[in-house]
């Protein structure tokens, strides 16, 4: 767990959640995306954005996500701009589809986005899949 204290803010101090790789635990994160935006002065328009971000790459994740694996979510707010790291396992090679809709929303939605995959980890029984998006704070 991760102590803010008032005095040092919510700038540049990684906030992290694990959950489930379900669309059971997308309001979870969802909330808290939003708890963290508001908190640090994005607009109301900017905050539906990212939710909404947010929303498309963990679902994505979870559609290709190893059953009774979980979903890491790292949210680092900087003094202009929002980054989000979203990582599973996969239970099979191949990154999302970067040709579907919902990529595209992704590709609106943020100022960059990208997606990796490592090689497959016997460890896991499965392929690290990560996304990364990065939204710029006030940005017309």
């Amino acid at each position: 767990m991760i102590n803010i204290s008032a005095e040092q803010g919510l700038y540049s101090t990684p906030v992290e959640i694990r959950v489930a790789a379900s669309v059971t635990q997308l309001p979870i994160v969802r909330g808290l995306a939003e708890t963290l935006v508001l908190l640090s002065d994005f607009t109301l328009d900017e905050v539906a954005d990212i939710r909404l971000a947010v929303d498309e790459v963990c679902s994505t994740l979870i559609a290709v996500a190893k059953p009774d694996s979980s979903l890491n979510c790292r949210f680092t707010v900087g003094e202009t701009e929002l980054l989000v790291r979203v990582s599973g396992i996969a239970g099979k090679e191949g990154l999302p589809d970067q040709r579907s809709f919902g990529w595209h929303v992704l590709r609106t939605l943020t100022d960059e986005v990208q997606a990796t995959q490592d090689s497959f980890d016997s460890t896991v029984s499965g392929y690290p899949t990560t996304v990364e998006f990065r939204r710029v704070r006030g940005k017309a």
